[in-house]
């Protein structure tokens, strides 16, 4: 009977007091105690209750500290400022469409060392300004956007892994804001860019996607050292777009085995130089352009080199071909045979798709120097280069690494002689 009693109580006890219990250890409880400045660590375990992080603390979880994302809100936002969230996973709900992942607005935070694998905006920004993101990896069902920012300028973006979204990095109406060192992999658009001014791109790798970078109403931004690779997974795949794209530089890029290494439409006073344009189909195309520089390129292995349509005032010089006959007579570097592009091949193939079983067949290569394509079809280099300034560059560092490492032979059997020689003496 006693033990009935003692039952009872305890169950008493639990309907009045459980509730209150739970919601006193809850987490936003947790996070609403801590102060300005503080720090939350997590422990490790799976978290279910989205949350909201409104004043500069830092939230921190152990290995094995995971949010199970199921709510149709955030699972986590963050507002104000000097926020830092760092070392968590988020693993969202299989076929779930509602918010981001992680809604961001407000300034100076940091979100580092972050996983997220979710059908939905891995994290979104909305009027953030002065915020770093690094170290993320996001892993997506190619529905929503990696990363999406709206109006938010001055942030920059390091180190993040992204694949299976459908953009990479989605921007618009976002100025100021730095992409460094990211991958992205079996995307739409690795790299989306919209209405964003002086946007710095450089040292990232979009490759296998549809389309790798993709930039639109952008003016005197950089585009620079990046590598776009076997983005032509669709008829209209590239590696690079432009389109309205002003007072920008595009240098030093590795552009491979894309469908269209480049394409340029609607762009002025740009500076595309010193980028490798290697085995695409096409290897540039351009379209109704004006006063754009195009120099020290080199073209490798494309099967067409460009093609340009309604193209006016731009400058064509000093870029390497490897399809071209060169002549250096006074020993300048540049050839004194112009090179033109003749897209007579691209254009016959498409007519006749069965015809690329020809490609570089010498029949269809003397065809082409009989029958040109019309004359505003034809881009003309005045100046090619001799030899491709990448294939320079490099081997003026194997010949550096040459010299260094003779000299050190040299050194060495100087020291081994002398001291055979006192041995003897």
């Amino acid at each position: 009977m006693k033990w009935l009693v003692n039952m009872l109580f305890f169950c008493v006890l639990l309907v009045l007091f459980g509730e209150g219990v739970f919601a006193e250890n809850s987490l936003q409880l947790r996070i609403n105690a801590i102060p300005e400045g503080g720090t939350l660590r997590l422990e490790a375990g799976v978290y279910e209750d989205a949350i909201q992080l409104n004043k500069p603390i830092v939230l921190e979880g152990e290995t094995g500290t995971v949010f199970k994302s199921c709510s149709s809100e955030p699972m986590i936002t963050i507002s104000g400022k000097n926020v830092f969230l760092n070392n968590i996973k988020i693993v969202g709900c299989k076929n779930e469409n509602g918010p981001a992942e992680i809604f961001v607005i407000g300034k100076n935070h940091l979100l580092e060392d972050i996983t997220i694998n979710t059908g939905k905006i891995a994290i979104k920004l909305e009027d953030v300004e002065d915020t770093l993101i690094r170290k993320v990896r996001i892993t997506g069902n190619t529905s929503e956007n990696g990363i999406d920012l709206w109006q938010s300028n001055r942030n920059a973006f390091e180190n993040i892994e992204l694949k299976g979204v459908q953009d990479g990095f989605y921007l618009e109406n976002s100025h100021n804001n730095i992409l460094l060192g990211n991958t992205i992999r079996n995307s739409r658009y690795g790299i989306h860019i919209m209405f964003s001014d002086k946007i710095t791109v450089k040292d990232n790798v979009s490759e296998s996607n549809f389309t790798g970078a993709m930039i639109m109403a952008s003016n005197q931004s950089i585009i620079e050292d990046n590598k776009f690779s076997d983005n032509n997974r669709n008829v209209n795949a590239q590696g690079i777009l432009l389109y309205d794209v002003h007072d920008s530089k595009v240098s030093k890029n590795h552009i491979s085995k894309n469908r269209v290494g480049m394409f340029i439409e609607g762009s002025t006073s740009n500076k595309i130089t010193d980028n490798e344009v290697m085995a695409n189909f096409i290897g540039t195309q351009l379209f109704k352009n004006k006063s754009n520089v195009i120099e020290g390129n080199s073209y490798i292995g494309n099967v067409t080199e460009m093609q340009a349509n309604q193209g006016t005032t731009n400058t064509i010089h000093h870029n390497y071909w490897d399809v071209a006959m060169k002549l250096d007579t006074d020993g300048n570097g540049k050839s004194n045979l112009p090179f033109q592009a003749d897209p007579y091949f691209l254009t016959l193939a498409k007519e006749t798709p069965a015809y690329q079983l020809f490609f570089q067949h010498p029949g269809m290569v003397l065809l082409q120097k009989v029958l040109k394509s019309p004359k505003e079809m034809l881009v003309t280099d005045e100046e090619p280069l001799m030899k491709s300034q990448i294939q320079n560059n490099d081997q003026q560092n194997q010949g550096n690494y040459s010299v260094w490492f003779m000299s050190l032979v040299m050194i060495s059997s100087s020291l081994l002689l002398i001291l055979y020689g006192r041995k003897r003496g």
